[in-house]
This record gives C-alpha cells, sequence and structure tokens, in this order.
C-alpha cells in the first residue's frame, strides 16, 4: 500500500516512522521516503486488512492519502 502524506518534518521521523511500522504484527516492511513525502507498506493479508494498515499509518500521521499501487 501507498500513502502519500504531508506531515514528515525531517528524514530522521521518517527512520522513527519506519521502524515504528516495521514493527508492528502483521507489517513485512514499510519504508517512508522524506524527500517525496510517501510511505510503502507491505503487509501480509491473513493478519491485518487494508483499514488496519491505514489506522496504523495514521497514526503516526496528521495527513494521509492512499495512492493506487501503479505509482
Amino acid at each position: 500500500m501507498w500513502f502519500q502524506v504531508e506531515n514528515i518534518t525531517c528524514p530522521g521521523c521518517a527512520t522513527d516512522m519506519e521502524i515504528v511500522l516495521r514493527n508492528m504484527n502483521g507489517i513485512l516492511d514499510a519504508s517512508v521516503d522524506f524527500s517525496t513525502e510517501t510511505i510503502r507498506v507491505r503487509y501480509d493479508a491473513r493478519v491485518l486488512d487494508r483499514k488496519q494498515v491505514f489506522i496504523a499509518v495514521r497514526r503516526l500521521v496528521y495527513s494521509l492519502k492512499i495512492l493506487p499501487e501503479s505509482e
């Protein structure tokens, strides 16, 4: 799942977000790009559904939009 966010304030914040997401049950990988303000999350659909992933990421940021997978 790809997300567009508007409030990643520094590269360190992006790294912190990655660590938090990667430690969540069901999250296989997370990548936060400070320069493009995007987050990519790979998750185990047997453990989490799309809504649960959205909620997990939403807890870390204020403004969040799901992007199409092709972006």
